[in-house]
């Protein structure tokens, strides 16, 4: 009888002792909580590209004009904005055609679009775009190169 009780007693300890090992305790962690940010910097070098085309004749101040990025953006070994992405910039100025200079187009780049979806303001400094021959308009084919910076620090949530 007694061997009998001990036996079931090491059967009952054994079970109990296999459920708690099946349950694990979740992972609270600050390393978890934190992994997934990144800071994008100021001053960080942003190419872009033209996605439409630019005319001074068509073009009007104030006007928004589309932007791609032509690399990925990287902070802290993460992908903090991606290739193709969004930006927004506007007209500031347009300077007509004269006699001894081409037309010529002032460009302000706003904000260009991270991977977490934020808006991340660009630099304020003005481009100028200009045409090649004197008393002509200046046009901007779709892919003409232009760089912005990152004005502020960013957190950008990355994957």
């Amino acid at each position: 009888m007694k061997n009998i009780l001990v036996l079931s007693l090491l059967f009952f300890a054994s079970f109990v002792s296999a459920q708690d090992d099946a349950l694990e305790a979740p992972d609270y962690s600050v390393k978890g909580l934190f992994n997934n940010k990144a800071t994008l910097t100021s001053g960080t070098l942003v190419l872009l590209e033209t996605a439409e085309h630019i005319a001074t004749d068509q073009a009007t101040v104030g006007k928004l004009i589309q932007f791609r990025v032509r690399t990925n953006v990287i902070a802290e070994k993460e992908v903090a904005i991606r290739t193709g992405a969004l930006a927004i910039g506007r007209v500031k100025a347009i300077e007509a055609a004269t006699y001894n200079n081409p037309a010529e187009i002032r460009i302000e780049l706003q904000y260009v679009q991270s991977v977490d979806g934020q808006t991340i303001p660009l630099s304020g400094q003005e481009q100028s775009l200009r045409g090649q021959f004197s008393g002509q308009g200046t046009e901007i084919a779709p892919g003409t190169s232009i760089t912005a910076y990152v004005i502020n620090d960013q957190k950008i949530k990355v994957d």
